[in-house]
């Protein structure tokens, strides 16, 4: 071997030694060793580049469940509701899927998520920061008229059904409507919320989604099928949100859950998420109050 051949290698082991001092100090600033340990353990796959993003492949689902765990387990819902980890699971199950094949910004890493198996009076929508682990705002969210009375138990994809629907989205563009401010989302489960686009499902504000409304008529106002939003939080979520994030509207419906492609591959997950979690975590918005200034229709 000559003198050139040598120095790559050289290189090479450099930065291995680099990196392992700073994944080893890293995990010293953030008093998690135990639980980071366990995330470098069960993401000891082979390692493949993919341009310059590193990631590690996933390749059976208790790797996943883990990986899941950790990250769920990281995040400060002390100032929110707490997300229920099923729901958590599977949006986030989701939202790699969708991540990996390119059907979100890859430079954004917000995921929302609607429980809509829970009362339209408790805040029942999160919008998640994955990389700082803040949970950014927990508010009320609007089903559709069609869905049910103050839980949402039925579902559509029909133009007409004011129904809400389940699954998956791709937040798109901004616009001006006559519900004002407004963002399109695609649907990305066939069957289910495909049509959202053409039905105009979009998220909007509406007065009916306040904790006022909630007092005088005993649950929240409903939508034609939109996931509406308080009128004081609909543009911050929107600009947080819009342009190439996922949404995901849960319902606890197994023929949904089993068929949904986006939950049945196993993803590949950046490495980086797994070597520096976050330290802190601050709310941008607090859960709102019966006492809020939201008012009724």
């Amino acid at each position: 071997m000559n003198k050139n051949a040598k120095w790559p290698v050289a290189m090479v082991s450099m930065a291995c030694v680099l990196g392992a001092f700073f994944y080893a100090e890293a995990k010293v600033n953030i008093d998690r060793e135990a639980e980071l340990a366990s995330i470098s353990h069960n993401a000891s796959l082979s390692m493949t580049s993919e341009g310059n993003e590193r990631t590690v492949s996933l390749n059976d689902a208790q790797k996943l469940d883990e990986y899941i765990n950790n990250l769920y387990k990281s995040i400060d819902f002390s100032k929110a509701r707490k997300l229920d980890k099923k729901v958590f699971t599977k949006a986030l199950h989701g939202y790699l899927n969708l991540k990996q094949s390119g059907q979100l910004d890859p430079n954004r890493s917000v995921i929302s998520i609607c429980d809509f198996s829970l009362s339209s009076n408790e805040p029942r929508l999160w919008v998640i920061d994955l990389k700082t682990k803040k949970v950014l705002f927990n508010t009320l969210v609007a089903h559709g008229q069609g869905s049910g009375e103050e839980y949402a138990t039925s579902f559509s994809n029909v133009e007409g059904s004011h129904q809400s629907s389940m699954g998956f989205f791709v937040t798109a563009n901004t616009y001006y409507g006559d519900k004002g401010y407004s963002l399109k989302l695609i649907g990305k489960d066939a069957g289910y919320n495909c049509q959202a686009y053409n039905r105009a499902i979009v998220i909007h504000a509406a007065d009916y989604v306040s904790p006022d409304f909630i007092k005088a008529n005993k649950r929240l106002g409903r939508s034609w099928g939109c996931p509406a939003l308080p009128v004081a939080l609909n543009r911050p979520i929107i600009d947080a949100i819009k342009g190439g994030t996922a949404l995901f509207i849960y319902s606890d419906n197994a023929k949904y859950l089993a068929s949904s492609k986006w939950l049945k591959k196993y993803p590949q997950i950046d490495a980086s998420e797994k070597m520096n979690p976050a330290k802190t975590n601050t709310m941008l918005a607090e859960v709102p109050q019966l006492n809020g200034t939201d008012t009724a229709q």
